[in-house]
């Protein structure tokens, strides 16, 4: 495991092909990456009148004076 960069965690217990250590290794980064906060889609900002938008949202209206 250590010589393909995967760390030897219980998720490859029974796995004896390297095929397969690799692909399950794929698979499960995938889904950690899916899994992460992601700040630019997740921050949220209140304005003065008490309203929650996203960051994206909080930073147009900013740009447009709206706040």
């Amino acid at each position: 495991m250590r010589c393909l960069g995967i760390p030897n965690t219980a998720h490859f217990a029974n796995v004896t092909q390297i095929e397969d250590a690799v692909s399950l290794w794929a698979k499960l980064k995938l889904q950690k990456a899916s899994e992460r906060w992601q700040p630019d889609t997740e921050e949220e900002y209140e304005d003065s009148s008490g309203n929650v938008v996203n960051k994206k949202t909080y930073e147009d209206l900013k740009r447009q004076g709206l706040l």
